[in-house]
């Protein structure tokens, strides 16, 4: 007759072994998961800002070409409407713009568009209505949202978001971390714009010298408008005068 031996059990040594690779084990998924969400998120800080505006800029150069197309297969009228997000519709209905997300850059009560249809809320530019192929080139097509329009000569853009629209600082998507592309980081106070002479710049705000925070000379000093009036539509609709 055999008697089997017991099996061992862990005695106070093992268990004093086990506990620090535990510990160990549930560190390093900790700074593991710190590490995903840091990199998950937009590595700009709060105070650091993109120096100029050039993604905006050259964003709203390329909707001021696709307007300025429209306007040579339609009588020489740029797209028209009831506000700014029905002009930007007309784009992507003709088929002058493919992708939705063009006409939005990060900004409160903004949100990136997810259908083919635009909502205001899914669009962060203004333009100006009433505009054709005769009008004086230093009318503004397309210019950033949130200010307020002077159309005279040397006329400024003045911030109806007070102090001013604070464009950017998107969060990082898992699909932005997974590829390595970064979001766009805070833009620098200011207003990007292309005129009708299809001329971009991006205006810095001088809180300084303009506490206010408007941008003189956003209409150009020789600007003639030659009796015509243009107004301002929002992505809501028209900015009273």
């Amino acid at each position: 007759m055999s008697v089997s031996a017991p099996a061992p059990t862990a005695g106070p040594a093992a268990e004093r072994r086990l506990i620090p690779r535990a510990w160990f084990r549930g560190v390093y998924l900790l700074g593991f998961l710190l590490i995903f969400l840091c990199s998950a998120y937009n590595p700009f800080p709060s105070g650091l800002w993109m120096e100029t505006g050039t993604y905006c800029l050259q964003t709203s150069h390329t909707i001021a070409i696709a307007m300025f197309q429209y306007a040579n297969d339609n009588d020489g009228n740029y797209p028209d409407g009831k506000s700014s997000t029905e002009v930007f519709q007309k784009l992507i209905d003709g088929g002058y713009v493919s992708d939705p997300a063009f006409f939005y850059i990060p900004l409160s009560g903004k949100t990136k568009p997810v259908a083919l249809k635009l909502k205001p809320e899914n669009v962060s530019w203004d333009v100006t209505s009433g505009v054709d192929l005769s009008a004086p080139d230093g009318v503004p097509v397309i210019f950033m949202t949130g200010y307020k329009v002077n159309y005279v000569p040397g006329g400024s853009a003045v911030p109806i978001i007070k102090p001013y629209p604070q464009f950017g600082g998107e969060p990082r998507t898992l699909s932005q971390w997974w590829n390595n592309e970064q979001p766009l980081g805070r833009v620098q106070p200011g207003i990007a714009v292309t005129y009708k002479s299809n001329s971009s710049k991006f205006m810095k705000l001088d809180t300084a010298t303009n506490p206010d925070g408007s941008v003189p000379n956003f209409i150009p000093p020789d600007f003639k408008p030659d009796g015509k009036t243009y107004r301002q539509l929002t992505p809501d609709g028209p900015l009273s005068p």
